[in-house]
């Protein structure tokens, strides 16, 4: 297992998206689905997201093409590690 696989990637967006709200005083769900959409559920807002691509890009050590990705599926969970994961398989 590489530490860009979607699941290492799914446990690292729990523990951002855990630190954000828990900085907000606000409580995470225990378990992220991969259906778990992140803005429609209210755990992040648009600056949020911004801040976790740059999470993710600073967790990978580069830059992602997240214009490659389907806007739609930015904000949930399964859809967006599988991304991230194919990414950093390219190289």
């Amino acid at each position: 297992m590489n530490q860009f696989d979607p699941e290492r990637l799914r446990v690292f967006l729990r523990n951002h998206v855990t630190e954000k709200l828990a900085s907000q005083g606000r409580e995470a769900p225990k378990e992220l689905g991969d259906d778990c959409d992140l803005l429609l559920s209210g755990m992040i807002d648009s600056l949020g997201l911004l801040e976790l691509m740059t999470a993710f890009q600073e967790h990978c050590g580069c830059e992602i093409d997240f214009d490659a990705l389907d806007p739609e599926q930015m904000t949930v969970v399964g859809p967006l590690c599988d991304f991230v994961s194919s990414q950093m398989a390219r190289g």
